[in-house]
């Protein structure tokens, strides 16, 4: 497979480094585009230092470009791509100079992409056999999903308790704000959030995102 490098290069370490500090990744999927571009900017603007862009957004990968060219210099704030299910997507996402990959799903293609690249990966699996093969490929950042529907805070601590040692998890699959404590309680380090994250303005917004971020550091 023929290299691929991001259009900047951007340190694995440094996408960590802001997954520790700001342990919040915004997620934004909208069938909108315009809708979708106000959140990410709304999330950007509220201090968040981790942004997902679906490719379930139309043009997903020009509202990527743009965010990128309106941040100007090198993040945090990293804006990333999220839905990243095949290799001709993770191919869009590094030529559209996405700084980090989400995936919902194990795939080891995916995996060689985002590792050629030099890209933070966050892979998404649910069962104990999809967490190993996800950590064995090489993921950064286990995506446990989607965790509301098969038992929410109760089956990431279950699935911990073999797991625990082999990498850090997020929680993902749509919860409110109020939850993600019970989340890392439950051995979550980081927390994929979107829609609750949205409020009626930008001071309300501004206000669920100081909220979910002192929840999350605990």
């Amino acid at each position: 497979m023929q290299a691929l490098a991001p259009l900047v290069r951007v340190e694995k370490s440094a996408v960590a480094a802001s997954v520790g500090r700001s342990p919040i990744v915004a997620v934004v999927r909208h069938a909108d585009p315009g809708e979708a571009a106000r959140q990410a900017r709304a999330f950007l603007a509220g201090g968040l230092e981790l942004v997902e862009v679906t490719f379930t957004v139309p043009e997903a990968t020009d509202l990527v470009r743009t965010l990128l060219a309106e941040r100007g210099a090198a993040g945090p704030p990293w804006i990333g791509m999220g839905t990243v299910t095949t290799p001709e997507r993770a191919r869009a996402a590094v030529a559209a100079g996405s700084e980090f990959l989400v995936t919902p799903n194990v795939s080891a293609e995916v995996a060689e992409i985002a590792r050629a690249a030099g890209l933070y990966l966050v892979m998404g699996a649910l069962t104990p056999t999809e967490l190993v093969a996800a950590h064995r490929l090489g993921a950064d950042l286990l995506k446990v999903y989607p965790l509301p529907t098969v038992g929410g805070p109760k089956y990431l601590e279950i699935v911990r308790q073999p797991l625990g040692d082999i990498g850090p998890m997020l929680a993902g699959g749509g919860y409110g704000i109020e939850e993600i404590p019970a989340y890392r309680a439950a051995g979550a380090v980081a927390f994929g959030i979107g829609a609750p994250l949205v409020g009626a303005d930008a001071a309300e917004t501004g206000q669920r995102i100081a909220r979910a971020l002192a929840l999350a550091r605990g």
